[in-house]
C-alpha cells in the first residue's frame, strides 16, 4: 500500500500472494458486461432504526442501534436467508421490485465512506471515470467520504449513526461485530442469486469462503479477500533506523531486548520526541513474549481479555492471568518511569499511526511500535525519496516462531451495505463489479493513472507521485486474485519484506470462528468500562503499585462478568470445534 496506505494502518491484513495454484484470474469466466440477467430485487427494510444526528456521543449510536432488535442467534443459520423476527417483516411483505435507472432516466448517488486522507488532485478524473462505468452497468453513482486515521473507531460510529450512507466499510478497527449483531447492516445472504460472479470468485478457495464471514448465520459484509499462496508474512513489528543502530554501536534487532536497547538509546539521541507514543504499546511486548504459544480468537483490540493456546486452540484462557502478561506488564512500568513511554500517553488517540509517521520522515522520531508492516510502504517510500541514505529496518514481532497460516476472511475488513440503503441490488452489485472487472478494481484500489499512480512496463508504481496525490485504496477491497503485487520504492525495505515471504500450507484451527457476543451486551458494556478506566493505565504502565493495580483489575474483570462472558465462548469454541470436525 503506498496506496496501501490506507488499508494499512487500519490494521487491515492485507495478504497479497503471487502463484502456485493456477492463480492470475484462477480461470473463472467473469461477465464483463455486468449483471446476471436476473431481476434485480430491492429488500426494503421497515424502520430498522431510527435516523440519529452525529453528536459525537457513544449514546447517538446506541439509540440508533437499539431500534435494531437483537441478532438470531438461535439458529437463524438454518432459516430462509437466516432471516429473523428482527427483519422488518416476511419476505414477501418487505421485497419488491426495483424501479430500474433506465425507466426512471436518472442515475440515483450512493454514498460511501472509506478510510485514509482524500488525495490532493484526481477526484474529479476519478469520479468521471467511475460514473463512466457506473452509470452504462448498473445506472448509479457511487460518491465518497474520507475518514482520516486516527480514532477512527468513534468516527465510523458516528458515520454509520448519521444513517446518510449506504456503503460502509468496517474490521477490526471499528465496532463491526457488535453492530452486526445489532442489525445495523443488511443481511446481504438473500441477495447473493444477484451476483454470480461474485459468488463464482469467492469460491476459488472453498465453496463456503462466504459462509466463514457469517454472523449468526447471516452475511453483513463482503470482505477482504487474500489470495492462498505465496504471502509476505510480516505483521506488526518495530520499524527503526538501520542506519543509525550501526552507527549507535547496538546490536542486531532481533529480541525484545535489543529492541529494548535501541529504544533507550533513541530516548537519548531523540529527545524531542517520545520513543513511544501508540497506547497500544502493550500488545508489541504481548506479540513478542506470546509468539508461538498463543493464537487470538479475534484481534487483540476485540478481545483483550481471552486467548487460547497453540496446543489446545479449542479451550479459552483468560489473558489477564497468563505469566506473558504479568511479564508484559513489568515491560509497561519501567518504561513509563524511564520515559520510554510518553507520560501524556493516556490521551493519545486510538491509533497514533499517521502522526508517527510524519514525525520518523521528519527525522524527529526513529521508531514506529504498533504498524503493521504493509501500512509503511507509503512512509518507506517517502523517505527513499528525500533520505535515500537511511536504511529502514523491520523487526518482526511474531516471524519465526508463530506459525503462518492461509489467509482467512472470517474477522477481514468487510464492506457494508446500509439497510436502508435505496438501491441494495446494485450496491451489491457495485461491490461485485469491484471485485471482479479489474477497470473497476484499479480504479477504486489506486485511483486515476498518471494523477494517483502511474505504470512503468505495464506494471503499476506510485513512483514520482506526490505522496499527498496517492489515493487510499476503498478500505476492504483489496483482492489477492485481482491485485498487482507493488513493491517498495526502497530495496533494502523490499529485501526485509521479501524475508518474510512464505507459502502457507493450512489454515489456522480457529479459522471460521466468530464471536457472537449479542447475548452479552451488559457484560461487554461492563468489561469496555473496567477496561478504559482501570486496564488501559495499567496497560501504559501509569501506575504506583503496579501489583495492587493488577489485582484490582483482576477484581473488577470479575465484577463485570469476565467469566459469564469466558463461558460463553468457550460454548461458542465448543460447538465450533464440533461442527468442524
Amino acid at each position: 500500500m503506498a496506496a496501501l496506505r490506507a488499508d494499512a494502518e487500519a490494521g487491515i491484513r492485507i495478504a497479497i500472494f503471487s502463484s502456485g495454484m493456477q492463480t492470475g484470474r484462477m480461470g473463472l469466466m467473469y461477465n464483463k458486461k455486468g449483471g446476471s440477467g436476473m431481476k434485480r430485487r430491492m429488500i426494503t427494510v421497515k424502520n430498522v432504526w431510527k435516523k440519529a444526528v452525529a453528536l459525537g456521543t457513544a449514546a447517538v449510536l446506541a439509540a440508533s442501534l437499539a431500534g435494531c432488535g437483537t441478532a438470531d442467534t438461535s439458529g437463524g443459520a438454518g432459516t430462509a436467508g437466516g432471516e429473523s423476527a428482527a427483519d422488518a417483516g416476511s419476505t414477501e411483505q418487505t421485497v419488491q421490485q426495483e424501479q430500474s435507472a433506465e425507466e426512471s432516466g436518472e442515475a440515483v448517488t450512493l454514498k460511501a465512506f472509506t478510510m485514509g486522507n482524500e488525495p490532493a488532485s484526481g477526484m474529479d478524473t476519478f469520479y468521471e471515470q467511475l460514473d463512466a462505468l457506473t452509470v452504462k452497468d448498473l445506472g448509479i453513482k457511487v460518491r465518497f467520504d474520507f475518514i482520516p486515521w486516527g480514532d477512527e473507531k468513534n468516527k465510523i460510529n458516528l458515520n454509520i449513526a448519521s444513517g446518510e450512507y449506504d456503503l460502509y466499510v468496517g474490521g477490526n478497527f471499528s465496532d463491526y461485530k457488535v453492530m452486526a449483531t445489532k442489525n445495523a447492516f443488511l443481511d446481504l445472504k438473500p441477495l447473493l442469486s444477484e451476483v454470480p460472479d461474485l459468488v463464482a470468485h469467492y469460491s476459488v478457495v472453498s465453496d463456503r469462503t462466504l459462509e466463514s464471514c457469517e454472523i449468526g448465520g447471516k452475511l453483513y459484509g463482503i470482505p477482504q479477500f487474500g489470495k492462498a499462496t505465496d504471502s509476505v508474512a510480516a505483521n506488526e513489528g518495530f520499524m527503526y533506523r538501520e542506519d543509525l543502530r550501526k552507527s549507535w554501536g547496538l546490536p542486531e534487532i532481533n529480541s525484545l531486548e535489543t529492541m529494548e536497547q535501541y529504544m533507550y538509546k533513541a530516548k537519548d539521541e531523540y529527545p524531542e520526541s517520545s520513543v513511544v507514543m501508540d497506547s497500544r504499546i502493550w500488545s508489541c511486548v504481548w506479540n513478542i513474549l506470546a509468539a508461538g504459544k498463543y493464537l487470538e480468537l479475534d484481534s487483540y483490540m476485540n478481545t483483550p481479555y481471552t486467548v487460547v493456546s497453540i496446543d489446545d486452540p479449542y479451550t479459552v484462557l483468560d489473558r489477564t492471568q497468563t505469566p506473558e502478561y504479568k511479564t508484559m506488564l513489568e515491560y509497561m512500568e519501567k518504561w513509563y518511569k524511564d520515559g520510554i513511554i510518553d507520560h501524556d500517553i493516556l490521551a493519545s488517540s486510538a491509533n497514533e499511526g499517521n502522526k508517527i509517521s510524519e514525525l520518523v520522515k521528519a527525522d524527529k522520531k526513529v521508531t514506529t511500535t504498533n504498524s503493521p508492516a504493509w501500512s509503511l510502504t507509503a512512509t518507506v517510500n517517502e523517505i527513499s525519496k528525500t533520505n535515500p541514505e537511511w536504511e529502514m529496518g523491520w523487526y518482526d514481532y511474531g516471524f519465526g516462531k508463530a506459525p503462518v497460516y492461509l489467509p482467512s476472511v472470517s474477522n477481514s475488513t468487510c464492506i457494508s451495505i446500509n439497510p436502508k440503503c435505496k438501491e441494495p441490488v446494485k450496491a451489491l452489485q457495485f461491490i461485485e463489479k469491484a471485485h471482479t472487472d479489474q477497470d473497476y478494481y484499479d480504479l477504486l484500489r489506486w485511483g486515476v493513472e498518471g494523477e494517483n499512480y502511474s505504470r512503468e512496463e505495464g506494471k503499476i508504481t506510485t513512483a514520482g507521485i506526490d505522496a499527498a496525490n496517492i489515493k487510499p485504496s476503498w478500505t476492504g477491497l483489496v483482492d489477492g486474485y485481482m491485485e498487482e503485487e507493488v513493491p517498495s520504492q526502497n530495496a533494502y525495505w523490499q529485501e526485509q519484506m521479501d524475508a518474510t515471504r512464505v507459502t502457507p500450507e493450512e489454515f489456522s484451527p480457529l479459522d471460521g470462528f466468530i464471536f457472537d457476543a449479542s447475548s452479552l451486551s451488559s457484560e461487554t458494556a461492563a468489561l469496555e468500562s473496567v477496561k478504559a478506566q482501570y486496564m488501559t493505565p495499567l496497560l501504559c504502565g501509569v501506575t504506583q503499585d503496579r501489583n495492587g493495580d493488577y489485582e484490582n483489575v483482576l477484581a473488577q474483570l470479575d465484577k463485570a462478568g469476565i467469566q459469564k462472558y469466558i463461558e460463553e465462548m468457550q460454548r461458542q469454541l465448543t460447538a465450533f470445534k464440533e461442527k468442524k470436525s
